[in-house]
């Protein structure tokens, strides 16, 4: 990687980091003033009926990230004639998708609120016009992502995270209002969040329209490209589909194995890995964009150097808070929950190793997106997925626990990352040999090193601050020492240590 481009990533890293603390306790603040002033039953309304729509947008993720692939890549090869085209060429067909939806939810969607939720009667038309309100905040959101992918292909993550955080500060904001407002707060909330959502796509709209002065959108439909675009989603939805389907699969089969408190357990886990994961989210949201560009300027031996850092550094990032919980999950547990369901523990501990390994998959995942011809590679990757399911099926029906099924995952998560990589190569040139030795086999040493290590002295203390803290303090420094040594050369130890002597006498 250049030195400008680690500059930018490390910048944009850091504003992305930034974000999500912010973001992350407005939010929970926000969430509680709702429930108290929206009450259970209003509360519990909006989020069922909201839900409905909110399982259209499924498809919001796959279209975004085809759009940051089409624009990065024309960023990278500096052709801005192409990149309007493709502005255009997407946001028209994300208007027609818009509208099938609005099609599905005003028909079988509309008919499933009203025929199969527990709606108490009195809040019927309260429940239809939230359902209304939200597919129009529904349209707002989903507009503003086209716009959202250009600032992200631009690399533009300080205005990202800025508007961000505002938007989060609108809807605290809303949530405080609900409290000095004598009528209908259920509707009056729906009506405010859609505003918000207006908002935040009329500010991404003037912000790209100021920005970047050579986009300008007008409907357009040229069809060779639509149909490549189009063909581009419908693999890359594979994949979407298919992590999907493992894990709320492998729920509806826990579900009619055991009882719903082991679901319980299952989920908590999950919420656990959700704040973990932000961590490699943030970074990767980052470094994309520069995936992309190497890719698109032919620079492949900058792309290789990507795969490689980026792949250490999300493995590096989340051991960095995964670990310590490993080694203390009981009681971090405890003080969130205070009371603990049985399987909790066992669930989130493999949870997290689970989410070690699968670290490394997103920079693989983002240089074959590059390439374009991701069929292959989102088929089988996806099939490995999907897999989960039968096998963990057999395992349940043999009686094996629940928590046996995040071991199957576990399993067919080494076996996805070895798999990734042989298909990389062919993609993008990058050796098999070279991504083992130089990423999977020093990370694969490491973890096992940090993570036994901890999770033993963690058991030569009681749970509790001080054992934490301990073994906070261990795992990280042990890690920043093993991974500056084990996974980059003398030459690249040195550039570093540059860098930071230079931070300090700046």
């Amino acid at each position: 990687m250049t030195t400008v481009s680690n500059k930018r990533i490390l910048k944009n890293t850091l504003m992305l980091y930034v974000r999500m603390i912010l973001v992350m306790g407005i939010t929970l603040f926000t969430s509680r003033i709702i429930l108290e002033n929206l009450g259970v039953e209003d509360f519990g309304i909006y989020n069922v009926v909201g839900g409905v729509i909110v399982m259209m947008s499924f498809f919001n993720s796959t279209l975004s990230s085809t759009c940051q692939r089409y624009f990065s890549t024309d960023l990278g090869t500096g052709d801005k004639k192409k990149l309007n085209k493709d502005f255009c060429l997407t946001m028209t067909l994300y208007l027609c998708f818009i509208l099938v939806v609005v099609v599905v939810c005003e028909t079988i969607g509309l008919a499933f609120v009203n025929s199969k939720l527990v709606i108490p009667e009195n809040r019927v038309f309260a429940a239809n016009c939230v359902y209304h309100i939200s597919l129009l905040t529904f349209i707002a959101s989903s507009l503003s992502i086209p716009y959202n992918a250009l600032v992200i292909s631009h690399e533009d993550m300080s205005f990202y995270a800025y508007l961000s955080i505002i938007e989060c500060a609108l809807k605290l904001g809303i949530a405080i209002l609900l409290a000095y407002f004598g009528g209908e707060r259920l509707i009056f909330y729906a009506v405010l969040m859609f505003i918000a959502s207006f908002l935040t796509t009329f500010v991404y709209y003037i912000y790209c329209k100021k920005k970047y002065d050579y986009i300008r959108f007008k409907l357009l439909w040229d069809k060779k490209e639509v149909k490549e675009i189009s063909s581009y989603s419908g693999w890359h939805l594979i994949g979407a589909v298919s992590v999907l389907v493992r894990n709320q699969g492998v729920n509806i089969l826990i579900n009619t194995f055991f009882n719903p408190a082991i679901s319980a357990a299952r989920a908590v886990s999950f919420q656990v890995l959700t704040a973990t994961d932000s961590l490699t989210s943030n970074f990767f949201t980052a470094v994309k964009p520069q995936i992309y560009k190497s890719y698109s300027s032919n620079d492949m031996e900058g792309m290789h150097s990507l795969i490689r850092y980026s792949s250490i550094i999300c493995f590096f990032l989340i051991s960095l808070l995964a670990i310590p919980l490993i080694s203390n999950t009981f009681f971090v547990l405890d003080l969130w929950l205070k009371e603990v369901p049985e399987h909790t523990v066992l669930f989130t501990q493999l949870v997290l190793i689970n989410a070690i390994i699968e670290s490394v998959n997103g920079p693989s995942i983002a240089a074959a997106l590059a390439t374009g011809k991701i069929r292959n590679f989102e088929i089988i990757t996806g099939a490995l997925m999907i897999f989960n399911l039968p096998v963990c099926w057999v395992f349940l029906k043999l009686g094996y626990c629940p928590e046996f099924t995040m071991i199957v995952s576990i399993i067919i998560a080494l076996i996805t990352v070895f798999v990734r990589a042989f298909i990389i190569e062919g993609l993008v040139g990058y050796k098999v040999s070279d991504y083992i030795v130089k990423v999977i086999l020093p990370i694969g040493i490491i973890g096992s090193l940090v993570l036994g290590s901890s999770y033993y002295i963690s058991h030569l203390f009681n749970n509790g601050w001080a054992c934490l803290i301990i073994t906070t303090l261990y795992s990280s420094t042990l890690l920043i020492i093993l991974t500056f040594f084990m996974c980059f050369n003398r030459e690249e130890r040195n550039h570093f240590v540059g860098i930071v002597k230079n931070r300090l006498h700046g």
